[in-house]
């Protein structure tokens, strides 16, 4: 995607009260007017993360600050601390202080229609990062889960080897749009593996406790298991808490994750988890500035699926082989 200069797009903020005419492409949601954007000086993005507590939001943010320093652009940021409600209010607050461009990475994607509308009757368009999006938004940035998920399951497949397999899943929490992605995708490649059976599959509510007990159960009703598939990295590693706890090894396992955190990083470096699949927080967060620039100097965008405004990004499977090279290139992003 090009980016144009920050000389450039000074030029074009500096005149204050600029509006730029961008169309929506349908979405989701019914098909909208022209909406018309407008850019201020001085350039202000605001951006509602998740919850920063998270390293994987942290990552997001600070790549959202790397990209809008490039343009001269100041970033607010208001966190939810994973609660709707903050979000909202955050959000509006943030509306309120004339920004010329909202990203948000909801709580609840099914919150985003009222902060949209509000955002789109402020002139200012709307960015989502990751998740889920709902609702009149301009653009929707994510990772290509569906697509991870197969890589796991060929990963695992490939790892046991022949011969009767019995695998366990552990899901997201449910009615989670990513984490439906991620096992889908998982389930349908796995079926290309006739020997690759999934005995288990529960819920680990995207947390560690919920994992290792999720973990545990399956085990204890199928102790046979070999391989594991965790849709994050939190359940992963509760996954190998629960396989400690039982006596054995997880050496002796294929366990995948989802997300690529520094806890599991760090357990594929001892050895005890097998694989994760990796998103790159920093770089969708420098996409969602990139975009909401495209979308203030109304140039166009080009989405992976245009129906929804959506642009995914694509996930690398890391394990002991590539995981030096991983970890090279996430440190030359600080």
């Amino acid at each position: 995607m090009k980016h144009q200069s920050g000389k450039n797009f000074s030029a074009l903020s500096a005149m204050t009260g600029l509006m730029l005419a961008v169309h929506g492409t349908g979405g989701k949601a019914a098909a909208q007017d022209a909406v018309r954007f407008q850019a201020r000086t001085p350039l202000v993005i605001g951006y509602t993360a998740q919850d920063l507590s998270n390293p994987y939001w942290q990552n997001y943010a600070a790549g959202v600050k790397a990209e809008a320093a490039k343009d001269n652009a100041r970033i607010v940021v208001a966190d939810a601390k994973a609660s709707q409600q903050n979000q909202v209010s955050g959000s509006r607050n943030l509306i309120s202080q004339r920004i010329s461009a909202l990203i948000v990475s909801p709580v609840e994607p099914a919150a985003l229609p009222g902060t949209i509308s509000a955002a789109h009757r402020a002139s200012i368009p709307i960015v989502i990062g990751d998740v889920g999006a709902t609702g009149n938004y301009d653009a929707f940035v994510q990772s290509d889960n569906r697509a991870g998920g197969a890589l796991a399951a060929d990963y695992m497949a490939k790892k046991l080897g022949s011969g009767n397999v019995n695998v366990a899943v552990i899901d997201l929490h449910p009615g989670s749009t990513v984490g439906t992605d991620r096992v889908g995708g998982f389930k349908t490649e796995l079926q290309k593996f006739p020997n690759m059976h999934i005995v288990s599959e529960l819920n680990g509510n995207d947390a560690i406790k919920e994992g290792h007990d999720a973990a545990a159960n399956s085990l204890a009703k199928n102790p046979e298991i070999k391989g594991i598939y965790a849709a994050n990295d939190n359940e992963a590693q509760g996954a190998i808490a629960a396989i400690q706890e039982a006596g054995k090894n997880p050496k002796d396992f294929v366990i995948v994750g989802f997300d690529g955190n520094a806890g599991s990083v760090a357990a594929i470096g001892n050895g005890t988890q097998t694989a994760t699949v990796a998103q790159d927080p920093f770089g969708q967060g420098q996409l969602t500035v990139k975009l909401a620039l495209q979308l203030l100097r109304g140039q166009r965008i080009d989405y992976s699926h245009p129906q929804t405004k959506t642009i995914q990004l694509p996930v690398q499977l890391i394990d002991s082989n590539t995981l030096a090279q991983f970890k090279a290139a996430r440190a030359g992003q600080q």
